[in-house]
């Protein structure tokens, strides 16, 4: 894979992704497609259209499609589908869910179809020699990276940097390894998480919904077990995909546990988020979304760093 085919990629998903954005935008203001005010759990000070992660699934997939049919690589189109399809059903899945508020258990069950789907599809991990085994923990990772990313969707620019960090790392790893459609997707996603973090930084123009941070999520959360590095045994490389989703992970086990012992439900909504924690001693939107990237930074570059050693 040529260095310019990845440049090419990432540009197009960026310059697509943000002009996507920016129609979604139009489109959720005739429509009235919005994420209202709902103190004290969010604070936005106006209804912000939430048409976003809709129109990140309709450019990243235009920009991958297009090139595997203009560089003619029908066997990497046919691997690719087996990826996209469920995340273009993903996609839906928070659609409706941004539209209905759909029971929890229902989006968990369809996620962990989902999960089954791609595994069917050739996604596979390989860590106790169990297949089944192997395949609930794959399912498991799925729904954590997945909801961890939704998670992580409550300031502006958050999901977007965070995905884009993540997806950067995975890029890099995958051109080390030498896995030109893992290299691809991740370029890509990356593009177009950084296009629409254009009209999501804070103040947000935008939102992804739970259509974009499923999307989102799904694609990393499947892009990072593939990567397989030949120096790397397989708990090194469970290490490397946990690496590069650190951020949404910690979340995830921070909100929960602190919401188990305060005897809460795990679903319920509320402000007990790491970002939240550090807009309550003083910082900005902005400032702690910067400090939790750095988070996401230095564990996407120790993941290199191991790939690069090994």
């Amino acid at each position: 894979m040529s260095a310019l085919a990845i440049v090419l990629v990432f540009l197009a998903c960026l310059a697509l992704t943000s002009g996507s954005v920016a129609v979604s935008i139009k489109i959720a203001h005739r429509w009235e497609i919005y994420d209202h005010p709902d103190m004290p759990r969010k604070l936005q000070d106006r209804p912000v259209p939430k048409l976003g992660g809709v129109a990140v699934a309709v450019a990243f997939l235009a920009v991958t499609l297009t090139f595997f049919g203009l560089t003619g690589r029908t066997v990497d189109l046919g691997l690719a589908l087996g990826v996209l399809v469920p995340a273009v059903l993903m996609a839906f899945l928070g659609f409706l869910d941004d539209r209905r508020h759909l029971d929890p258990y229902v989006r968990l069950a369809f996620q962990a179809g989902m999960a089954g789907l791609v595994w069917v599809t050739g996604t596979r991990v390989d860590v106790t020699g169990n297949s089944l085994i192997d395949f609930l923990l794959f399912v498991l990772w799925v729904m954590l990276v997945v909801n961890g990313i939704n998670l992580l969707d409550n300031s502006d620019g958050l999901a977007a940097s965070t995905t884009l960090v993540a997806a950067l790392g995975a890029g890099i790893i995958a051109v080390l390894a030498g896995q030109e459609l893992v290299s691809i997707l991740a370029i890509a996603l990356a593009g177009a998480a950084l296009g629409f973090l254009w009209h999501n930084w804070h103040p947000a123009r935008v939102y992804l919904g739970d259509a974009g941070a499923y999307f989102l999520g799904f694609l990393l959360a499947v892009l990072v077990v593939r990567l397989r590095p030949d120096k790397l045994d397989e708990w090194q490389g469970i290490l490397v995909a946990l690496l590069l989703v650190a951020l949404p992970v910690l979340d995830t086990f921070f909100v929960v546990s602190r919401r188990l012992l305060a005897g809460t439900h795990p679903f319920t909504a509320g402000r007990d988020h790491l970002s939240h924690l550090l807009q309550e001693r003083g910082n900005s939107i902005r400032l702690s979304v910067i400090q939790l990237q750095s988070i996401s930074v230095v564990s996407a570059l120790l993941a290199v760093v191991l790939v690069v050693a090994s």
